[in-house]
């Protein structure tokens, strides 16, 4: 089985991180992953997109043309939406993205992840953090886990964070984990078609 995503938003979002902490999770699993990031010359602010493409076998091709899943987090990468293959998923953070989208073939997963990373704020983990925003990607990362999973396997998702967040960056691994434990919780009551189980 094969499943392709794309990634989507703009500078400083955490986009190509939330993709390498999805792929670095199906890697553990023991799937085959293709990762391939596409950013502007900005350093903030400009277009970040990143194939990522998820098998049991190896993978011929990094290519992706219509993902089964997509995550968008702004308005300007709802462009995306016309690749999404029919019955395809979008993930959207509807906490920038307030417009409906487009399409009536497609299964949406709305998730304000700006203002649950947001709500962090005052946790002893994010007390010497002014932002927690910045871990909106984290929450999308919950939320894929909470879609796509029973339950939350935590020593997992750790073993990603600190495999990526190293030396002084580790001490934002408590604050990640919580982001992805508020994303599984929401998404567990998001509404979805009966399609989506089919």
């Amino acid at each position: 089985m094969k499943t392709q995503i794309i990634f989507a938003g703009h500078g400083g979002q955490g986009v190509l991180e939330l993709a390498n902490n999805v792929s670095y999770y199906e890697l553990l699993k023991g799937k085959h992953v293709a990762y391939t990031p596409s950013y502007g010359p900005e350093s903030r602010g400009g277009k970040v997109k990143c194939y990522v493409v998820i098998s049991d076998e190896e993978i011929d091709s990094p290519i992706v043309e219509q993902p089964d899943y997509l995550f968008v987090m702004n308005i300007p990468s709802m462009d995306f939406v016309s690749l999404l293959r029919k019955d395809g998923t979008l993930f959207m953070n509807s906490s920038l993205i307030t417009d409906e989208p487009w399409r009536i073939d497609i299964r949406v997963v709305k998730i304000p992840a700006t203002e649950i990373a947001d709500s962090l704020r005052g946790l002893d983990s994010t007390k010497d953090i002014p932002d927690t925003k910045i871990v909106s990607n984290s929450v999308m990362l919950g939320a894929y886990l909470g879609i796509m999973e029973e339950s939350l396997n935590e020593e997992l998702v750790s073993t990603v964070f600190k495999h990526f967040l190293v030396d002084r960056k580790a001490t934002y691994i408590p604050m990640n984990l919580h982001a992805v434990k508020r994303g599984f919780e929401f998404s567990e009551h998001v509404e979805l078609s009966p399609r989506f189980f089919d």
